[in-house]
């Protein structure tokens, strides 16, 4: 997409818009923090704007307690309010998957906000299980995809 451009990211270039747009009760810091940022094949992704980080993504290894194919779990997803409907969720799952594939990951699953359910449907991720509350954040989905085949 012309003016944006996909990247690799440290996990602290992510507490911004983890701060402003997933977790607004906290200040950016290392109260953004997820305990696995730093865990051994952690992967964090982004879209920057001049410069500026607009969307982010984590990718960490963790599989899915119910499939085994499901080895990576996406969290901590956002994108800043004045980028979005332009297409850069989008930009960043299609570029954190093709990276993702070049070292094997068979899959990748998410506990998806209900308001995103829609975006992961539209992206082909299967969107499964009952719907639960996760505290302070509302209502989630499981969603997933299959990334080797």
């Amino acid at each position: 997409m012309k003016g944006y451009e996909f990247s690799r990211l440290l996990p602290s270039e992510t507490w911004p818009l983890r701060a402003a747009i997933l977790w607004p009760e906290k200040e950016v810091g290392p109260g953004c923090e997820l305990d696995v940022d730093a865990a051994e094949g952690a992967l964090h992704f982004g879209i920057k704007q001049d410069g500026l980080v607009v969307c982010v993504g984590s990718f960490l290894p963790q599989v899915h307690p119910e499939n085994s194919e499901l080895t990576y779990r996406l969290r901590a997803m956002a994108t800043s309010a004045s980028h979005r409907k332009k297409g850069l969720g989008r930009m960043l799952i299609q570029g954190a998957l093709a990276e993702l594939m070049k070292v094997q990951v068979k899959g990748v699953w998410a506990d998806a906000r209900h308001a995103a359910l829609g975006f992961y449907a539209r992206l082909d991720w299967e969107v499964s299980g009952p719907t639960y509350e996760v505290t302070n954040r509302g209502l989630h989905r499981l969603v997933w995809v299959r990334i080797d085949e």
